[in-house]
């Protein structure tokens, strides 16, 4: 079984290829054309996407700290398919479709939380019975003399790996690729991010939001701050390079922009209580981070703080968005633990991202649409769009 906290760094050459690129781009950049109204609205792409995307390859399902102890499990809906994955006796995790081998029977409710199965899964229907590592071990009044050989009929194993304590799976069936791979495709990596050690993190606060839009609206609203100075006032006034709608200058390291001049904390205010983040370079205590891995998960880190946005699609039109803040286990320990300033400024934040991306939605499901445009500083989500063409087996625009 894959082990937890693979860890590897993001190369030199390879940001210094994408700088040279964006600098290509800001000379010979012209308009190029959004995915059409059928990519985020059509039933028959979703249907699409499901195998190619959602089941083809990793995917975030949130993290370790979940499930800490033997027995403990969460389950999860990835794109209409329930899964769950649960620590086994010697510490792995596991991951299993959430259907029994026997008829099929839907085998765990989601809860929306951690459950604990001490050290066997029962059926509700037949009470068949398997062990941790999805291993039939119990068939009531089914007789031996029948020749049934209970190895023969297991869960249905889903792979399951895990990085800075971000729980992945891959229902592919056989993965095209090791998720360390995976994460270091591309110029914009969580790996590049070590020093905020998040596997030592833990989480202090979590919010859930219904969005009644397709998950690539979320993705390239999460990609862009064209939208910035129109729709989030607050946040233009603590990175003040997004007044000016881009989401990076080019030039600063791992894709940070500097806070406003004595910032140490993502508050209105630019400060909390919050102690900072022990073993940062001494300019990440005035910086702000962002970093997307596909499909579904979108990092925020702070010099306090680091949150996230885990996206659950449920339809072509509808997304589960969890978020969640994580803070080192002896800042949520402490008496004066204090979260709200950073946990409202992102609720307001994003309260604001998810009307602006249900009106997408809507304008986007309108016969009258069929494509749209991106000017250059809606590059970043021209290269999501490309990225999921390949995905999707399409062929890429160029």
């Amino acid at each position: 079984m894959p082990q937890e906290g693979t860890c590897v760094s993001q190369t030199k050459d390879v940001k210094q290829a994408e700088q040279i690129k964006l600098r290509n781009d800001e000379l010979d950049w012209a308009p190029r054309p959004t995915l059409g109204s059928a990519d985020y609205a059509s039933p028959e792409v979703w249907q699409d996407e499901r195998e190619k995307i959602w089941w083809g390859d990793w995917v975030c399902v949130g993290r370790t700290e979940e499930i800490p102890r033997p027995g403990d499990h969460v389950v999860r809906d990835i794109a209409g398919e329930s899964i769950f994955i649960v620590r086994n006796e010697t510490g792995e995790l596991r991951a299993f479709y959430n259907v029994c081998s026997h008829r099929g029977t839907k085998f765990l409710d989601d809860v929306g939380g951690t459950q604990t199965a001490r050290k066997a899964f029962v059926c509700p229907y037949h009470a068949w019975t398997f062990n941790l590592n999805g291993e039939l071990i119990g068939t009531p009044n089914v007789k031996e003399s029948e020749q049934f050989d209970r190895s023969d009929y297991p869960l249905y194993d889903i792979a399951v790996d895990s990085y800075a304590g971000f729980m992945f799976v891959n229902m592919s069936g056989s993965p095209s690729r090791p998720l360390i791979d995976a994460l270091s495709d591309g110029a914009e990596t969580i790996t590049a991010f070590e020093r905020f050690r998040m596997d030592e993190l833990r989480i202090g606060v979590r919010l859930v939001y219904e969005v009644a839009a397709n998950w690539k609206i979320v993705v390239e609203n999460y990609n862009e701050c064209l939208h910035c100075p129109q729709v989030h006032p607050e946040l233009v006034q603590v990175i003040p390079l997004f007044r000016f709608g881009e989401v990076w200058d080019e030039e600063t390291k791992d894709d940070g922009n500097w806070m406003k001049e004595g910032a140490s904390s993502f508050t209105p205010t630019g400060t909390s209580t919050l102690p900072p983040l022990p073993g940062l370079e001494p300019e990440d205590y005035t910086m702000y981070f962002g970093s997307y891995e596909f499909p579904n998960l979108m990092l925020n880190l702070h010099p306090d703080c680091v949150m996230y946005y885990v996206g659950y699609p449920k339809g072509p039109n509808h997304t589960t968005v969890v978020s969640e803040f994580l803070f080192r286990p002896e800042t949520i320990a402490a008496p004066d633990f204090a979260p709200e300033p950073v946990v409202e400024f992102w609720d307001l934040i994003s309260k604001q991202d998810w009307d602006v991306c249900e009106r997408a939605q809507t304008g986007v499901s309108s016969r009258a649409f069929t494509r749209g445009v991106y000017p250059r500083q809606d590059r970043f989500l021209y290269w999501f769009n490309e990225e999921w063409r390949l995905k999707m087996g399409r062929e890429p625009l160029g």
